[in-house]
């Protein structure tokens, strides 16, 4: 319990992370694509950030040995890779615990949609592996509510005292009679219980979402393989603008994020993140006709505009 700090969410962990472990112009690894709010925090920062592609196993370590060896950090999100949804392998895992082992670095761990794994058993956590080379950042918000704004972070033992006096500064805690309730909720077990429930109920609302795309996506459109957490990601064919289609997807009533803005190596690839927890199956699957309509509009304007 001494080593964990209550926090605001996610975002507030990450910043923390880098304030405490690191010093302006510091090297670090975030893959790419990533998390736009991270991304945020090491501009921020100041810091040198290398960008480290990932593929179907996750982050490539060896791509950041060649890179950056010297990296202070590596920042990952190795349940559920975001944007992209694969989780990081053990093989990978263990290169990375390997590296940080090796440079004295670290490893800041956001275990994201890590509750949420519809097939198979869950990998191990970074911070489970090695305790004392990692940073371990959770949240509430997505399996509660996102106004609930309470996360965590699990520091190593030498680490806590710093990281608490961090969270003093920024706005001395969060709320505490929240926090009291939700620690209510958990020791009674209710938690454990809601959590099995929304991942019965997501399973059905992703299955209903698949199904709905599976039977009317358009040629050159595929889906990313992923066994865990709240959206899908839609790869567009090559030269889609996906940040175009986003918008027009927003005008018909239907959000949508594009990923190619979450790149930093180009040419970047076009796809689009669908959202699926919090709606009922009529509603996923009209919307799934409107976006399949906008995709045939987008694709007969493609092919207008090419040369003969």
């Amino acid at each position: 319990p001494e080593q964990v700090i209550v926090t605001s969410g996610t975002q507030q962990g990450l910043y923390m992370a880098g304030r405490v472990l690191l010093s302006r112009g510091d090297p670090v690894w975030a893959e790419d694509p990533a998390y736009p709010g991270l991304t945020a925090v090491l501009d921020d920062l100041g810091l040198s950030t290398h960008r480290i592609p990932v593929d179907a196993q996750g982050m490539n370590v060896e791509r950041g040995l060649e890179l950056c060896p010297q990296a202070r950090a590596a920042f990952v999100t190795p349940s559920h890779q975001y944007p992209i949804g694969m989780p990081l392998s053990m093989a990978r895992r263990n290169a990375l615990i390997a590296w940080a082992d090796q440079h004295r670095a670290w490893i800041v761990e956001d275990d994201y949609d890590s509750e949420l794994r519809y097939a198979g058993h869950p990998f191990p956590s970074m911070q489970g592996l090695r305790p004392s080379r990692v940073i371990y950042l959770g949240t509430f918000s997505k399996v509660l509510f996102p106004s609930l704004r309470l996360g965590y972070v699990i520091a190593p033992a030498p680490l806590a005292e710093a990281f608490a006096g961090a969270r003093a500064i920024l706005d001395r805690h969060s709320p505490t009679s929240e926090q009291h309730v939700l620690a209510a909720y958990m020791k009674e077990g209710y938690l454990e219980a809601h959590i099995r429930r929304i991942r019965g109920l997501y399973a059905e609302r992703r299955a209903i979402l698949l199904s709905a795309l599976e039977r009317a996506l358009p040629e050159g459109c595929c889906i990313e393989p992923s066994d865990q957490g709240m959206h899908i990601l839609l790869w567009l064919p090559e030269g889609t603008d996906d940040v175009q289609l986003a918008a027009r997807a927003l005008s018909a009533g239907i959000a949508v994020r594009a990923i190619s803005p979450m790149y930093a190596g180009q040419p970047a690839r076009p796809g689009l993140m669908l959202g699926f927890g919090g709606f009922l199956q009529d509603e996923l699957q009209a919307a799934v006709g409107e976006l399949v309509r906008l995709l045939r509009l987008c694709e007969r304007r493609t092919s207008e505009h090419m040369p003969p």
